[in-house]
């Protein structure tokens, strides 16, 4: 009886066994809304070679066969890996240019396998940048043995020694009265709090807690990271033996408490990174007991910071805010802890193919960054310590990258120096551009880049302090710095779905400025939630039009309906309602665009970013005649599939006159006027309210005005035609004209300049010069 169960047991998982590997099968379904997508796709000409590559993935998979070939019979192998752990990867080696085919299968346990995916075909241009991507195995052979491990390696500790001792003696010292500072006077070692019972999330309660348990553990962290620096580079044992004691107290702390991933990922990630960087710097001094008890805490983290990445999954579905930095966060880990727990190789191999296959998410090969200025610095500002690492552990340099090889001119172009406003996106509203010059400076000297080093010394920043801005500082003295003089004055961002236009590239003092979105891959998702087709103007570095509201807290209700609904944006509501909100599928597209010493022109479309709208195109034509004293042309035109009501909306800080089809502003950098010239019979309000206003808790007077010009009819098409002059540019519209307002007459003192719409094109004819026809991608 008893053989007889162990029979049918063995049957059963048979059957089992068989019944999953025959359920094993693709699922090649197109990517949806939030997919990374299948890469390179068909028709691809990728900028790296080789390219990353990318596909759905597919359940009970334990690993994926990639083959890429030069012929679609798959008969001549250019580079083939059959032990892939994800559904992404970048190969080792780079392709020769020309026409390529690729496609994968899912493996399952023992020999279960699918039949090979849908063939994909991709062009290897010459002018790809290259980037292969080392194996796994590779990097370990590559990353030191011993420790340290991270931003430097054992033997350029002797060269560290005598430039602190020597020409870096100065900034050292800075660190050594920190850490002496820290000996004197160490953190809180004791363990943050958890929420009380009943905090409501969101609240001010909650927010205090949720954010200062990050700031905590970053004094405490922190502090033993700085400490074991100082050690290493000094070789003294009080600073070692000092960040050892936190180091230990830390990992008293419950990894499963108040810092752990799923309960605050704001106070997890830094109980990542900085323990880390104190392990591999102060490991001499540990005892065996002491890496044990610290790497077993660190296991549970890494572990669950792995696993929330795996869930989503972060290779695939990538547009996340903060996972976003958590990867590289692991890595660190990974490289640290190496040889101490067996999970560390495949962390490591899961964050170096996020690094050669999704990320960055948010960006375009242009340096472009659809978050907004204010996440673009803070989160490339961390990204950069894994810069640092990659290029201190493996010798690989990341800004290679077509993205990070143009990151610095999204901070030079929108925020020339005098500007006192970031632009789209999450909180740029009280930036200037002293706050990202440090950020600057860490790209030029990671790039060598002239220009992004004129901007940093133009507000006499360095790369920062502390232990990573000593090493930094070592780079940062070989760039020479060049005034952006010889560039254009203006730029698109194609991916991202922005073009910023300047009358002054070399001081914001003296400039005049238009921000324009409508983006085409990311739409409204995330932090860059503003309107597809909205503008802003800066005079002077001065806000002047702007998208009102200010963040209380991420998802508040004003955050959520106000900010993210169109109302708060220069844009144009239909029916008083908003674009789709803070979706990717709210999409536009800069379909023109075009820069030169006398004009500007942008162009968009975002009808696709309505559920009640057919098409809205705006066109933005900006003459620069003079830096400060110039005007610029909008024309919109829409359709409905029904008549509508549409509100051309407007915001300034500090209220503006309003007159017949006409609006005044005056304040500190000058006056700006807005002649409605078409329609007549605009119906103009404005009030300061918001509808619901920012918590009242935070005490902000924002003193910001919305105006709302609205059509006196309801129709299924509608057209604006508006001027705008700055500090009272001399030019007179001619509105008799029979074709008006598709054909316009711009009167100058020096002569005349028209502008011919067409539906797919315009036509702009400047004094002296050849008339020149912009065609619209659409």
């Amino acid at each position: 009886m008893i053989q007889l169960f162990r029979v049918c047991i063995f049957v059963c998982c048979c059957s089992m066994a068989l019944a999953g590997a025959w359920s094993l099968d693709l699922d090649e379904r197109p990517p949806e809304t939030g997919d990374w997508g299948y890469r390179p796709e068909t028709g691809a000409e990728p900028d790296t070679n080789p390219p990353g590559f990318s596909w759905r993935p597919c359940p009970g998979a334990a690993a994926y066969h990639l083959q890429i070939a030069g012929e679609e019979t798959f008969e001549d192998i250019a580079y083939e890996k059959s032990d892939v752990l994800w559904s992404a990867h970048r190969p080792s080696i780079t392709l020769s240019p020309g026409i390529y085919y690729w496609r994968y299968a899912a493996l399952g346990d023992e020999d279960a396998r699918t039949d090979w995916s849908a063939v994909r075909v991709f062009t290897v241009t010459p002018e790809a940048v290259e980037f292969p991507m080392p194996s796994t195995s590779e990097l370990l052979e590559r990353m030191p043995a011993e420790h340290p491990r991270l931003f430097f390696r054992p033997e350029d500790i002797p060269e560290l020694r005598e430039l602190a001792a020597g020409p870096f003696a100065e900034r050292f010292e800075a660190l050594v009265n920190r850490a002496d500072r820290l000996l004197e006077d160490p953190p809180d070692t004791a363990e943050p709090p958890l929420y009380p019972e009943g905090t409501q999330r969101l609240s001010d309660e909650w927010r205090a807690i949720w954010w200062g348990n990050r700031r905590y553990t970053i004094e405490l962290t922190d502090g033993a990271a700085t400490l074991a620096f100082v050690y290493r580079l000094t070789g003294d044992e009080k600073y070692g033996q000092a960040a050892r004691e936190l180091l230990l107290a830390f990992a008293e702390w419950d990894p499963k408490g108040s810092t752990n991933y799923r309960y605050n990922d704001e106070a997890a990630m830094p109980a990542m990174y900085y323990p880390s960087r104190t392990y591999t710097w102060v490991y001499p001094l540990l005892s065996e007991e002491d890496r044990e008890k610290i790497a077993s805490v660190m296991r549970i983290r890494g572990e669950d910071c792995f696993n929330h990445l795996r869930r989503r999954p972060h290779l695939w579905r990538p547009y996340g805010s903060h996972s976003n930095r958590a990867w590289h966060w692991l890595g660190e880990l990974a490289i640290a802890f190496h040889g101490d727990f067996e999970e560390t190789a495949k962390w490591l191999d899961y964050a170096v193919t996020i690094l050669g296959t999704a990320y960055p998410v948010w960006s375009d090969s242009d340096g472009g960054w659809h978050e907004g200025l204010a996440y673009w610095s803070s989160y490339l500002r961390r990204f950069a310590y894994w810069g640092d690492v990659m290029h201190a552990a493996f010798g690989i340099d990341v800004y290679r990258m077509p993205f990070f090889s143009n990151v610095g001119d999204f901070g030079l172009y929108l925020m020339p120096p005098g500007t006192r406003h970031g632009g789209f996106g999450d909180q740029t509203t009280t930036m200037r551009s002293n706050s990202i010059a440090s950020t600057m400076a860490i790209f030029a000297a990671s790039t060598g880049n002239p220009y992004w080093q004129w901007f940093a010394d133009a507000h006499d920043a360095s790369v920062g302090g502390g232990y990573a801005g000593f090493l930094r500082n070592i780079k940062a003295t070989e760039i020479e710095s060049k005034p952006p003089e010889d560039l254009p004055s203006s730029i698109q961002f194609r991916g991202v779905g922005l073009a910023v236009l300047n009358t002054n590239l070399l001081n914001g003092e003296e400039n005049v400025q238009i921000h324009f979105k409508s983006s085409p891959e990311f739409g409204r998702q995330s932090h860059g939630y503003n309107a597809n087709n909205a503008f802003l103007l800066n005079l002077h570095g001065h806000p002047v039009f702007l998208r009102s509201g200010r963040r209380d807290i991420h998802g508040s209700p004003h955050h959520r309906n106000w900010m993210w609904h169109s109302q708060s944006d220069n844009a144009i509501l239909v029916n008083g309602e908003s674009q789709i909100k803070h979706v990717r599928d709210a999409r536009g597209e800069i379909v023109a665009f075009h820069t030169s010493r006398m004009l500007d022109v942008v162009s968009g479309e975002a009808g696709e970013s309505y559920e009640n709208l057919d098409t809205w195109k705006r066109r933005i034509i900006l003459f620069k005649p003079h830096k400060t004293l110039t005007h610029f042309l909008i024309h919109d035109v829409l359709e409905a599939p029904e008549p509508s009501s549409y509100q051309w909306m407007l915001h300034t800080k500090g209220a503006m006159d309003i007159g017949d089809n006409h609006v005044g502003w005056e304040g500190e950098p000058g006056r700006v006027d807005v002649d409605f010239l078409y329609p007549e019979g605009l119906a103009i309000t404005q009030t300061d309210e918001f509808d619901p206003p920012p918590a009242e808790s935070r005490g902000w007077d924002l003193n910001e005005w919305h105006l709302t010009a609205e059509p006196p009819e309801k129709a299924a098409q509608q057209e604006f035609l508006t001027l705008v002059t700055v500090n009272g540019a001399n030019v007179r519209v001619d509105t008799e004209n029979s074709s008006f307002p598709r054909e316009v007459t711009l009167n100058w003192p020096t002569g005349t300049a028209t502008v011919q719409f067409e539906d797919t094109a315009f036509t702009v004819t400047l004094p002296g010069v050849e008339p020149r026809t912009f065609t619209e991608s659409r």
